[in-house]
């Protein structure tokens, strides 16, 4: 009669097994992902790379207007430095859309910013849009994967 005890046994192993398993989330994901925005947007306001970099995936790609693709976190953080070297940045993110599917998932929305240039000169303000793409990391947290955004104002007179 050790059939039952075995059973027993095993029943509870893999309980233990599938309750270590997070359960999915998908509301609980788009909070996630909406306060990796925040906190984005309060280091992008700081000028603080290392707020930033807490968020971002060893394979980050930052595809940014009018420059080439920066690729990996630590290229990604000293671009990063680079800019916030050379303007101070006020930014105002508003998401639109979280959609969460699997382990990946975006976030797409507009933004505000105002960038003035520390060397001097007249304030840059630009209204545009952002799609950012997200992973989950083996821990569970949400890392940006690939960070994309471009402007919605129009281009100047002669422009296309």
């Amino acid at each position: 009669m050790t059939t039952l005890p075995l059973a027993v046994v095993v029943f509870s192993v893999m309980t233990a097994a599938c309750s270590a398993v997070p359960a999915r989330d998908p509301a609980r994901d788009r909070e996630a992902i909406a306060s990796v925005t925040a906190q984005t947007q309060a280091a992008e306001n700081a000028g603080s790379v290392e707020q930033m970099r807490v968020h971002f995936a060893d394979d980050l790609v930052l595809l940014a207007p009018n420059t080439p693709a920066v690729i990996g976190a630590d290229s990604v953080a000293a671009a990063m430095h680079s800019f916030f070297g050379a303007f101070g940045v006020e930014i105002q993110y508003t998401s639109e859309e979280i959609i969460v599917s699997g382990d990946w998932a975006f976030d797409r929305g507009t933004y505000r910013q105002t960038l003035t240039p520390k060397k001097g000169g007249a304030p840059m303000i630009e209204n545009g849009k952002y799609l950012w793409l997200y992973r989950r990391s083996p821990d569970g947290v949400w890392k940006q994967s690939r960070v994309i955004w471009n402007s919605s104002d129009p281009l100047p007179s002669g422009g296309v």
